[in-house]
């Protein structure tokens, strides 16, 4: 699997949580429409700059349904190179009331976080960093964060929330540690970019060769 652009290796090994979209959506090495390509790329990216992922047992049934063969082939990869962590959360039941119960949140919102919840759990309980080509639940998660008195904003507000088919160079700048964290990424922030507003409403297209 040759290596994205640089292979600069990171200083601090970050321990991070990738969603099965990204998995599923990571296309082959043709691959070049946007989703399939900057998918497979942060894979790729992960390996090569030589930080971990995190597998629970809520991640690992899920990638066992949903996930490329590129993608397959490189989490053997990370697994050889011994990068995949075995992390088992704890529950996040709070959270989940908070969405539950919170004003603005809508039926679609709280089927997003049930649905999904295991990601932010796996995040608290790393290093507070998602990598999701499917936006609902930062969605519904920054709503209830604009209220600082919930358990939700103490909680999860400094996770960071990246999609990498919206925010591909940005995410490789940061991952190499040659760029900053985005601060659109972090679940506290409401004010996010149009382009990264706009893949809100779900999960990557998936186009290209696989």
């Amino acid at each position: 699997m040759p290596a994205t652009r640089s292979v600069r290796k990171a200083r601090t090994s970050k321990l991070l949580v990738v969603d099965t979209s990204v998995m599923r959506a990571a296309g082959a090495e043709g691959a070049t429409d946007p989703a399939p390509a900057n998918a497979r790329d942060a894979l790729k990216a992960i390996l090569s700059i030589c930080h971990r992922v995190c597998d629970s047992t809520d991640l690992r049934e899920e990638r066992k349904r949903h996930q490329s063969k590129f993608a397959k082939l490189w989490f053997t990869q990370m697994h050889a190179r011994r990068k995949v962590v075995v992390c088992e959360p704890h529950p996040c039941n709070d959270i989940l009331a908070d969405i539950r119960s919170f004003h603005s949140t809508t039926q679609s919102d709280i089927a997003a976080v049930e649905k999904d919840i295991h990601l932010i759990a796996a995040a608290l309980a790393t290093d507070r960093t998602v990598l999701s080509g499917d936006n609902r639940v930062a969605v519904a998660i920054r709503k209830v964060c604009t209220d600082t008195r919930t358990v939700t904003s103490k909680a999860a507000a400094d996770v960071l929330w990246i999609n990498p088919i919206t925010d591909r160079d940005a995410l490789h700048a940061w991952l190499s540690e040659m760029g900053p964290a985005q601060q659109h990424w972090r679940l506290g922030v409401t004010t996010i970019p149009p382009a990264v507003a706009g893949g809100s409403g779900g999960r990557p297209t998936q186009r290209g060769k696989r």
